[in-house]
């Protein structure tokens, strides 16, 4: 038993020596072209079972884009002055990137910390800096 494993052991050996030989020169025939019956991949076509690939158009049809993009929105027409935007104020062109505040297009952030409802988007208070949620009246 121990003797057939350490012969399987060396056929191993060999096998991945040989394996590992790298491909120079010295192990194509003299003529330097490769053995006879060796055919490489075409490389144009796919392999079978799988589709041709197909060339892509020249230019993509994508979706409509408007010419006039709609501008950001305005500040609130209120009788207050919007807040001058702390240092951590997203910077923004609409109302968007703000969540519940207003963008304050004077600096290109949003009014945060708000000091006035102005600062916020209606139906939205402005309580300690943050713009929160009035809540719905009782009846």
């Amino acid at each position: 038993m121990r003797t057939l494993s350490i012969g399987a052991s060396v056929a191993s050996l060999f096998v991945i020596v040989t394996a590992c030989q790298p491909k120079t020169q010295d192990n194509l025939p003299p003529n330097g072209m490769p053995p006879a019956g060796y055919t490489a991949y075409p490389t144009a076509q796919p392999p079978p079972g799988y589709p041709a690939p197909q060339t892509p158009p020249a230019a993509y049809p994508g979706p409509a884009i408007p010419t006039a993009t709609p501008g950001p929105t305005p500040a609130p027409s209120g009788s207050g002055q919007m807040a001058v935007p702390g240092p951590i104020a997203f910077q923004c062109k609409d109302d968007v990137p703000c969540g519940t505040h207003h963008c304050n297009l004077q600096y290109g952030k949003c009014a945060f910390p708000c000091q006035s409802a102005v600062d916020c988007l209606q139906p939205n208070s402005c309580l300690a800096g943050f713009c929160v949620p009035i809540p719905p009246p009782s009846h």
